[in-house]
């Protein structure tokens, strides 16, 4: 079984001895309509009105996180690691097999964002679940060799590197200026005019002021809301569902690759510190991340969410000390 260690130097959670399986379907899809005993049984979909299935959502076969698994918090030495508890879903987002995002309507968009939101939420529940991480890649330049349209949902017992970076500089923005910094950055981008891709009444797309790729692009409200799963009101989802598909379509345009990562509160009410009392929802503020990936980029990494790692560290030692030298 994989595990979940802590990096004692970075803080940063790792799981190891994850088995990478490859697809066996050679030649079939088993995404499409029709292949759906090839998937695992579904947890929710979305049905069209004539009773085919708009979008579903099933169990990923070789999960990174399980969910019988207990937390087993245990230490060795210095060393934290738990078992890999948590959730792995797979998003299947169209039945179209060869349909890309900006192609998509405004109809197949909506039935893709209500199951989003129902999934963060229900997974949210677990309070075993510190974060529930939604995404989807792209292309082979960023790690995907399914083409058929697919997000991932991930819940996991801690919360990623990035976020906790994200929630950590949030506060300190805060606790000094008494002020959200994400809404801080949507007044000044709207001010200077300068990054902004598209704009409606109540969201920004615009390109951040240190991108870490060509094109990359936030989508985030100009009202202030640390959850996404919150995204009730119908105006707003269709503002939402807007400027999120004319900004792929221009995405498109320009690279065949990209990873979309969804940015909401985590599961718990305060960051670092049982006696402080400012809660998330005061200082983050959900969005979108868009990162395009193209041959100028795909020599770095990405800052993943998580590092997934094939052999344990003990494995790959005993390996590296039985070659010759």
């Amino acid at each position: 079984m994989a595990e979940i260690r802590k990096d004692p130097v970075s803080g940063n959670w790792c799981v190891v001895g994850y088995t990478f399986l490859k697809n066996t379907f050679v030649g079939i899809c088993p995404f499409c309509p029709g292949n759906e005993g090839m998937t695992p049984p579904v947890i929710k979909e979305i049905k069209n009105k004539d009773g085919s299935w708009a979008v579903r959502c099933f169990p990923a076969s070789n999960p990174i996180f399980i969910i019988e698994a207990g937390e087993n918090k245990k230490a060795e030495g210095l060393y934290d690691k738990m078992d890999n508890v948590g959730a792995h879903e797979i998003i299947v987002e169209n039945p179209v097999h060869n349909k890309t995002m900006s192609s998509f309507t405004i109809e197949d968009y909506k039935v893709l964002l209500e199951l989003y939101l129902y999934r963060i939420t229900d997974l949210k529940k677990d309070k075993r679940f510190k974060y529930i991480l939604i995404f989807k890649n792209h292309g082979e330049l960023a790690g995907s060799y399914i083409f058929h349209p697919h997000s991932h949902a991930l819940a996991t017992p801690i919360i990623p590197q990035r976020l906790e970076l994200e929630l950590y500089h949030s506060k300190l923005h805060f606790q000094k200026k008494d002020r959200c910094l994400f809404c801080d950055i949507v007044s000044q981008e709207i001010r200077q005019n300068k990054r902004v891709v598209s704009i409606n009444n109540s969201f920004i797309a615009f390109c951040p002021f240190a991108s870490r790729f060509p094109f990359e692009v936030w989508i985030m409200p100009r009202f202030h809301s640390a959850h996404f799963e919150h995204l009730n009101e119908d105006a707003i989802k269709m503002e939402f569902i807007s400027i999120m598909l004319g900004v792929m379509k221009r995405i498109e345009r320009l690279t065949n690759a990209y990873t979309i990562v969804i940015h909401t509160s985590p599961n718990i009410r305060t960051f670092q510190g049982q006696f402080d009392n400012l809660l998330i929802d005061d200082h983050f503020h959900w969005h979108i991340e868009i990162l395009p990936r193209d041959q100028r980029s795909s020599k770095y990494k990405r800052e993943d969410e998580f590092y997934v790692v094939p052999t344990t560290p003990e494995e790959s030692a005993g390996i590296l000390r039985s070659e010759r030298v």
